[in-house]
């Protein structure tokens, strides 16, 4: 079974995992996009090899963080989606749905049924009181 605050946390987990994927990007562009200023006739403590070598293994962290963020995600979206099927009213099921299966915002959720945002912040309220 699943509970009111790990069904809510869903949303912010898919957040920090796009966040997450952002900063990987950016790490794995700086990884290989160094300055080519470096001649290698000297030797100089902070070389881009040396920048490069940080930023690879900080993308290889980050990455696995991803990865457990993600393992995490679809474990409780799992819970979540045996709740949501036992929810009788199909409008309540279908806000549950692309509010925490498909991580969808609040205003999106609203233009995809046709409903106010408030309504459907309140449609999520009553379902989750079931739990």
């Amino acid at each position: 079974m699943i509970t009111r605050d790990e069904i809510r946390s869903i949303p912010e987990l898919h957040k920090q995992i796009q966040r997450d994927k952002e900063q990987l990007r950016f790490l794995r562009e700086k990884a290989t996009c160094l300055p080519s200023s470096f001649t290698g006739e000297e030797r100089v403590q902070t070389s881009p090899s040396n920048h490069g070598n940080k930023y690879i293994e900080m993308a290889s962290d980050m990455n696995r963080e991803i990865l457990a963020k993600e393992a995490k995600l679809l474990e409780i979206q799992e819970r979540a989606s045996v709740f949501i099927n036992t929810i009788t009213d199909t409008l309540a099921r279908r806000v549950m749905r692309l509010r925490y299966l498909k991580c969808e915002s609040w205003e999106s959720v609203s233009e995809l049924t046709g409903y106010t945002e408030r309504r459907v912040q309140q449609i999520e309220w009553e379902a989750v009181q079931k739990l």
